[in-house]
């Protein structure tokens, strides 16, 4: 189930305009003051013979004078230009051409990068003002029952539980540069299943550096706490309660563009460890060979066809070192893991937004009695606004995966969701989900199938108070048939944010 602070519970951009390109204004056009007919460009000497005006020799009138008479000094000689002026003209010129860039600059800085703090949405938070930031708290708390917390065929023990979080958003509001952050977190505890009370927490702070106009850096750091809860093949049997698994990480990158061309180089690096679990007996589990730490770079090359629509190439490498060199099953885990995707990331007229590829994924493990892990990737994440009222919304995640299973190399998954947002009223949502997931543990020969259905209910009473109902059903099919289940869940919370 997923956690209380995760949106999935409550019911949820800028397109890049650029800015119009200007020619530099014409340089001012300065009086003549140079005979280009004179010998060495010298300055020309008035001209002997008849006017501008009056007759020539032959009776005809002469055609008028191309050019303005130069000033004439006493003693008639030409007055030289004012270069001086002449320049200050053309510095105002350039100047003015300078202020009109800064002014297109800035105003498309303020469409770009600054959040803005209004919201068009009625019932939608507007956070608080710090200083720069926006701050969006919120507290949610959530009464359910669940007739499988132990995710089991048999044997079944239904139980209510209660769920705790909250969420901290804080965005800054710069004219440039940028920094997030990302707190989610929540306890679940249940009322006759104690052994599977459970904490999560996803916690990001994000910051981006605008070098250049055209180049920026991103960084990320990431602290994420989670729990092989009931149901998960990796769980340990017998634990009192389900133990921790931490990740620790943050993620660097370059971004630099030429014209419509765009390359991104990123590297991570993530350390994800695994407490060791307390059994009912007594004794204690030592999970540590489970510990690895996983370095990444990723190379991405984006090209825009045209505003909104941009295709783009990536590949990514990424290696797993094992904190134990060898496991308690005797098995060398430390593998090396490749991936490439096509893909195109795009928003028409802001009706559809999102990004989707397709490409193919491996994993080369060091032992050989580990064979390797390929498959097709297909990632996406679509939102499609059908109307002013309905919203629709598509994910699609390919990852390979750790883990005990049985003498497992790893496993394979693919997970698809779907989600409908209708809104009744301003103030009244529904939402349908749907959801697949498959698991493929490789050489074992075990294959499951995770279903998720769910419809919810959000009335949102006003700005900071949100009421939530939501009717749940999860099921796993396996070609196992001992590790089949359904579980069936009910829920009704309440949300303060501000």
């Amino acid at each position: 189930m997923p956690g209380l602070a995760d949106p999935s519970l409550f019911p949820a951009g800028t397109e890049e305009a650029a800015a119009e390109g200007r020619q530099p204004p014409n340089r001012p056009r300065l009086r003549p003051s140079i005979d280009a007919d004179a010998p060495g460009g010298t300055t020309a000497a008035a001209r002997s013979g008849p006017g501008t005006t009056g007759s020539s020799s032959t009776g005809r009138t002469p055609p008028a004078a191309r050019r303005v008479p130069e000033p004439l000094l006493p003693g008639g000689r030409p007055q030289r230009p004012n270069w001086r002026q002449n320049a200050r003209a053309y510095d105002a010129a350039i100047q003015a051409a300078d202020g009109r860039r800064d002014r297109v600059e800035a105003a498309r800085n303020d469409v770009l990068r600054v959040s803005p703090i209004e919201t068009t949405e009625p019932f939608d938070p507007v956070g608080i003002r710090v200083g720069s930031f926006v701050l969006r708290p919120a507290f949610d708390s959530v009464l359910g029952y669940d007739d499988n917390p132990l995710r089991v065929a048999t044997g079944r023990r239904p139980s209510l539980f209660q769920r705790f979080g909250g969420a901290m958003l804080l965005r800054s509001d710069w004219s440039r540069h940028a920094l997030d952050a990302d707190i989610r977190g929540s306890y679940t505890k249940y009322d006759d299943v104690s052994g599977n009370n459970r904490p999560e927490l996803d916690a990001r702070l994000r910051g981006r550096v605008d070098i250049t106009e055209r180049t920026r850096t991103e960084l990320e750091g990431r602290y994420l706490l989670t729990t092989e809860s009931a149901g998960d093949p990796d769980a340990p049997t017998g634990a009192v309660r389900p133990p921790p698994v931490i990740t620790i990480g943050g993620t660097a990158g370059l971004v630099h563009s030429w014209n419509r061309l765009e390359v991104a180089l990123r590297g991570a690096f993530d350390r994800t460890t695994y407490d060791n679990a307390k059994l009912r007996n007594g004794s204690i589990l030592d999970r540590s060979d489970r510990n690895y730490d996983q370095p990444a770079a990723t190379l991405r090359v984006g090209y825009d066809i045209r505003p909104g629509l941009r295709p783009f190439v990536e590949g990514r490498i990424d290696s797993r070192n094992f904190e134990r060199e060898v496991d308690t099953s005797g098995y060398i885990r430390q593998s090396d893991g490749q991936q490439i995707r096509a893909g195109t990331s795009f928003e028409v007229t802001r009706t559809l937004t999102g990004e989707a590829a397709t490409g193919w994924i491996v994993r080369r493990y060091e032992d050989p009695r580990l064979p390797d892990i390929s498959g097709l990737l297909i990632d996406g994440s679509l939102v499609w606004t059908a109307s002013g009222l309905t919203t629709v919304r598509f994910i699609a995640i390919t990852s390979i995966d750790e883990t005990s299973y049985e003498d497992t190399t790893g496993v394979l998954r693919r997970d698809l969701g779907l989600s409908v947002d209708h809104a009744f009223r301003r103030w009244l949502i529904g939402t349908a989900r749907f959801g697949w997931g498959f698991d493929d543990y490789g050489q074992s020969g075990r294959r499951d199938d995770r279903f998720t259905m769910s419809g919810l209910i959000t009335a949102k009473l006003s700005r900071d108070l949100w009421l939530t109902g939501e009717v749940r059903q999860e099921r796993l099919s396996s070609n196992e048939p001992s590790n089949d289940y359904t579980a069936n869940i009910m829920l009704v919370g309440l949300r303060l944010q501000r």
